[in-house]
């Protein structure tokens, strides 16, 4: 796939609601060796669900307090923010907002649209050819539709925790086109912290229709 322009620290450089809806339809892509043996590959889909996530007034945010791990959120936007929960999968934000002001937008979900092989065979899947289901309905389902899955299937830990999206040669996030409002749905955050104000706050974007591309 010919690269495209990536997103400019502007972008991230704003509030956080909006980047978050911003991001549908946007690429995240991912650089590294495949385990195949044949080099280093590009791995990414389309955002297709995001979460905002703010600062001390936002009980749900890890921003609520300043902490060591959340001084990142208010540092520079467009930084990758890297954490790992529950001691088992890792989680991918995008730094938001001026220097000084916590923000993050949490990248939920991908469609998986390059080389999404090697993408299945980071998440211990198996061929779709060789299921039983149709392979060509099958091949994207499970890849990369939840947090810790789109990091396992691209390859992010906490090593890429504080990696600049807008300068990296190895995980950054291109434009490619807008998202009409038709085809997205605002919804309160998934399993959030808070008091009641904090949990119903419709900060999850999803992307309802996206089609696969060929």
């Amino acid at each position: 796939m010919t690269q495209a322009a990536r997103l400019s620290r502007d972008f991230y450089e704003r509030d956080t609601v909006t980047v978050a809806r911003a991001l549908l339809g946007q690429r995240l892509v991912r650089i590294v060796a495949a385990t195949d043996g044949r080099g280093s590959i590009r791995l990414g889909g389309r955002i297709c669900e995001t979460e905002a996530y703010g600062g001390p007034g936002d009980p749900a945010s890890h921003a609520f307090r300043r902490t060591p791990r959340s001084e990142i959120m208010f540092g520079a936007a467009g930084v990758a923010y890297v954490y790992f929960i529950y001691g088992t999968h890792h989680c991918i934000n995008a730094v938001t907002e001026p220097p000084g002001v916590p923000g993050a937008v949490l990248i939920r979900a991908l469609i998986p649209d390059e080389n999404v092989a090697e993408m299945r065979r980071r998440r211990g899947m198996a061929d779709p050819a060789t299921s039983a289901l149709d392979p060509a309905t099958s091949a994207l389902r499970g890849v990369a539709d939840g947090p810790g899955k789109l990091c396992q299937a691209l390859g992010i830990t906490l090593a890429e925790n504080g990696v600049d999206l807008t300068a990296s040669d190895a995980l950054f996030v291109e434009v490619d086109g807008s998202v009409v409002g038709e085809q997205v749905r605002a919804t309160p955050r998934v399993g959030v912290r808070g008091d009641a104000e904090a949990r119903s706050r419709p900060w999850r974007f999803i992307w309802l229709a996206p089609a696969p591309r060929s």
